[in-house]
Parts: structure tokens; C-alpha cells; sequence
């Protein structure tokens, strides 16, 4: 009966070793904090931030250098939230509460590119564009539209590199579209 125990308990033991390791932990990346200036607007704004599924869901996006068309996911590390979010969340902490009983303004982005492009295998950018539409928020009529687009080099070409690059890019297309709202808002002659 021993015997048998103790082969029982070899087999198992000797089972545990030969299954699969867990795969790795994944990596959570976001912006990190946001800069300290707030935007005042005479007016408040709505936000309508959206992207198109397949840049946001989450994964760290880059194109290798010589495959234009190849759009690769860092396997593990994903944003801490869609590219799309993250964007609504630096806006909404950058501007400043509106002042009251004034009309309002519904400004929609919808974010078209949010990756990391090589153009060697040891340099890369961040490219980030958005298409942008500023409307009354009653009737919608629309008051002003921008096209932005940016490119951040990479300290490192890597995943590190690419997202500290990438989040530089959304602090200025965030900067970018804060000062053109602030633009819209001036009085025209």
C-alpha cells in the first residue's frame, strides 16, 4: 500500500512538471499624469471620442520598417484602456468646468491612427491622427472641422519606446485640440 502511495504521489508530482508554464503577466501602459494647465472655454463642451474597432482594442499597435501594410500587436502589453478612452480622459481632465447658462458645443474625434511605425529596424515614431468636428450642441451645426495628424520619434525602438512616444503623441494632439478650440472661440469680425 506504501508502494503504491508513493508511486501515486511521484506520478503527480512528476505531472506537475511536465504541464505548461502560465503565460507571462501582461503589461498595463496608459498616459501617465496629466499635464497641470486647464483649458477655459466660454463654453461647454461635449465629448464624442470614438475610433475604429480594430485600433481600439486595447493592444499596443505598431508597422515594421518595409511592411507598410502589416500592422503587428505587442504581444504582451496592452493600454490599461482603448486608445479612444484614454483620449476622452486627458480631454475631460484638461479643460476647466464651463461657465453656466451658456449654450453648448459638441466637439467629436474620432481618432484614426494610434501606432508605432518603423522605418528601420532600430528607429521608430508615433504616429497619431484624428479627424475632429466642432458643433452646436442644439440643432448640430457644424462650426469648424480639423484634420490632425502627428509624429513623435521614439527614444528606444521597442515597446517602451514606442509607448513613451505614443503618449507624448496624444499630449499633443491633446495641446493641438485644445488650442484650436480656444481658437473656435474667439469672436469672428
Amino acid at each position: 500500500m506504501r508502494f503504491i502511495l508513493l508511486l501515486c504521489g511521484g506520478l503527480l508530482l512528476a505531472s506537475c512538471t511536465l504541464l505548461p508554464s502560465p503565460p507571462p503577466a501582461r503589461t498595463l501602459h496608459d498616459l501617465g499624469a496629466a499635464p497641470q494647465a486647464r483649458a477655459d472655454l466660454p463654453w461647454p463642451l461635449e465629448l464624442w471620442v470614438s475610433a475604429p474597432a480594430w485600433l481600439d482594442d486595447g493592444g499596443v499597435h505598431y508597422r515594421p520598417a518595409g511592411a507598410a501594410t502589416r500592422l503587428a500587436v505587442y504581444r504582451d502589453h496592452r493600454w490599461a484602456a482603448p486608445p479612444s478612452a484614454l483620449l476622452a480622459q486627458r480631454l475631460h481632465a484638461l479643460l476647466a468646468p464651463p461657465p453656466a447658462g451658456v449654450p453648448g458645443r459638441r466637439l467629436e474625434v474620432e481618432l484614426t491612427e494610434f501606432e508605432q511605425r518603423f522605418t528601420t529596424p532600430d528607429r521608430a515614431a508615433a504616429r497619431i491622427a484624428a479627424r475632429t468636428l466642432l458643433r452646436e450642441r442644439r440643432g448640430g451645426a457644424l462650426l469648424a472641422s480639423r484634420d490632425f495628424a502627428l509624429e513623435v520619434p521614439a527614444a528606444g525602438a521597442d515597446v517602451d519606446g514606442g509607448v513613451a512616444a505614443l503618449a507624448a503623441a496624444m499630449d499633443a494632439l491633446v495641446a493641438e485640440l485644445l488650442d484650436w478650440l480656444a481658437d473656435a472661440a474667439e469672436p469672428q469680425p
